[in-house]
């Protein structure tokens, strides 16, 4: 069953006449100022690219391009694979390590958007991963890093 954001914000109690306690009203701040806000929630390289199309479409593909993802769950060595493809090419696979999170987003129906947001070289190709995520309106005015892992100045990227 297909659920509309109307839909969805009152089956989770958010649009209801009350949110947790039966006939208790939510304090109209909580319904009134949340927002879907699109959030980045993967950043990283593709692997197995050697076996694939990227060689094939690397001087075409520019960050920035949509691509798509698909899992793959009749993959031998890995039930939750999830590939990348660009206008009908596969390019090669999230790491197995991981794509759990990101596959079982896609189970349940989330909408996830992909695009190109490396390419330094075949090995060094990344992709960054986004999706709608309701946030209270407050936090998502807030500056969020759109910074690629690897350009976050800490003691692990170093």
């Amino acid at each position: 069953m297909k659920l509309n954001r109307k839909e969805f914000l009152k089956s989770a109690g958010l649009g209801g006449i009350s949110l947790i306690l039966p006939g208790s009203s939510p304090k109209a701040e909580l319904v009134t100022n949340l927002i879907a806000k699109p959030i980045q929630i993967y950043d990283n390289y593709l692997l197995g690219v050697q076996y694939y199309s990227l060689n094939k479409c690397f001087g075409k593909i520019r960050a920035g391009d949509l691509v798509i993802l698909e899992q793959f769950s009749e993959h031998e060595h890995d039930r939750i694979a999830v590939g990348v493809k660009w206008e009908n090419m596969f390019l090669g696979y999230l790491p197995a390590y991981e794509n759990i999170v990101l596959a079982n987003l896609m189970d349940a129906g989330a909408r996830l958007n992909a695009m190109v947001n490396a390419k330094l070289s075949l090995h060094q190709f990344g992709i960054g991963i986004w999706t709608n995520l309701i946030v209270p309106e407050k936090e998502a005015t807030e500056k969020l890093s759109n910074k690629a892992a690897d350009d976050v100045d800490d003691g692990y990227r170093r």
